[in-house]
């Protein structure tokens, strides 16, 4: 027996134990594996019995025990979170020097181009306008890397956690 039919044989095994209806890839490796049919009836009816000897849980039971782990589940969430952030800022910060240093030599010849056209005061007051809009966009463009990373975190969580 390989390790997939194996595998597919434990999870036909306790989705019998736990009762319900059986999806399709279930169904057709019931109907394929002989050893899987063969306990398949006694398997429905010892998870019947187990199902009915099972006491029936307190009803504020999934309240205190989300009560009692919840400081150790938001140290926990706390401590995968920073991960993904520093890893997203470090790789945004990588290429600042170089955009720094491009737009730098960029506005010296935008100076440089103006001046030869127009007055120098406004020449300078142009560059440093538009020197103060890449700022602006820079600024923002970083901003939302913390906030992006941290959606991006709490999605992940949401998908492999439900």
């Amino acid at each position: 027996m390989t390790h997939d039919a194996d595998r597919a044989c434990t999870a036909l095994r306790l989705a019998t134990l736990r009762g319900g209806v059986l999806d399709a890839r279930a169904t057709e490796h019931l109907a394929g594996c002989r050893r899987c049919a063969h306990e398949h009836e006694g398997l429905h009816a010892l998870g019947g019995r187990l199902r009915m000897l099972a006491p029936e849980p307190p009803t504020s039971l999934m309240r205190r025990t989300l009560d009692t782990a919840a400081p150790a589940l938001a140290i926990n969430a706390g401590h995968v979170a920073w991960r993904p952030l520093v890893r997203a800022i470090g790789a945004a910060l990588l290429p600042l020097p170089a955009i720094v240093i491009t737009s730098a030599y960029a506005l010296r010849a935008l100076y440089g181009l103006l001046a030869t056209v127009l007055p120098e005061t406004l020449s300078l007051y142009l560059v440093l306008n538009y020197a103060g809009l890449l700022a602006l966009c820079a600024a923002l463009t970083y901003g939302a890397v913390p906030l992006l990373a941290a959606r991006q975190a709490r999605l992940t969580h949401e998908v492999a956690h439900g």
